[in-house]
């Protein structure tokens, strides 16, 4: 039998370069659990203040730093709700110090007010893409009938209408995807697997790997 006796450090005990190789070893610590679902927590919040009823379940996103990488999300609008919102910065009920860059669609006053009062119907809808990330807009609308009469000359300024929300919905994802970003910059930060190596109360050898699986087979060997 052999014995081996071995020095082992916290986190603060080891010098600079130790700490460094400590810290590179546990980068993912932080984010090994659905780490994001906060993040999709606040999105869907967020929009619920603007009308949009965003499905948790369709986010998704893939990031960050790659070619392709990208978010999506699907939701049903309330467009009445929508433009209230936009035009009184309703969001920032939520979150005060949020700033979006909303424009005020550009759409015929006579048209707006049937939308506004909720005499054209439809579904309106932002849809995640499929197959690549990214949003589409759909207002769910294929025909208007007032009066017994087909009004087919509404449609151009209902697809103005549509372009609106189609630039909503990308703010809106671009803010989701950078959301997520931030998020994951923060917890792969030194600073924050700093914090959580010393919450957790990790052992390392001298050189700064990890001897947390020591201390448990320490734990699991017989003692004589």
């Amino acid at each position: 039998m052999k014995t081996i006796k071995l020095k082992l450090y916290s986190f603060n005990e080891l010098d600079k370069e130790a700490k460094g190789k400590a810290l590179t070893t546990y980068r993912d610590l932080n984010v090994n659990f659905d780490w994001w679902d906060d993040e999709f927590e606040d999105f869907v919040e967020l929009c619920s203040y603007i009308g949009i009823a965003v499905s948790k379940d369709s986010i998704k996103f893939r990031g960050f730093y790659s070619q392709g990488d990208g978010s999506g999300f699907s939701a049903m609008v309330d467009i009445p709700k929508l433009l209230t919102a936009v035009a009184n910065q309703s969001w920032k009920d939520y979150a005060p110090m949020q700033e979006f860059v909303f424009i005020i669609p550009q759409v015929d006053r006579r048209v707006m007010s049937l939308v506004a009062n909720g005499l054209l119907p439809g579904e309106p809808q932002i849809i995640g893409r499929s197959r690549q990330f990214g949003v589409v807009t759909d207002l769910g609308i294929s025909e208007v009938i007032r009066d017994g009469k087909t009004h087919d000359n509404i449609f151009e300024e209902l697809d103005k209408l549509e372009e609106w929300l189609r630039s909503v919905a990308e703010i809106l994802n671009r803010y989701l995807y950078k959301s997520l970003e931030n998020q994951y910059d923060f917890l792969t930060s030194d600073t924050a697997i700093k914090e959580s190596i010393l919450m957790n109360e990790y052992l390392f050898t001298a050189d700064g790997r990890s001897a947390n699986h020591l201390v448990a087979l320490n734990k699991r060997t017989p003692k004589n």
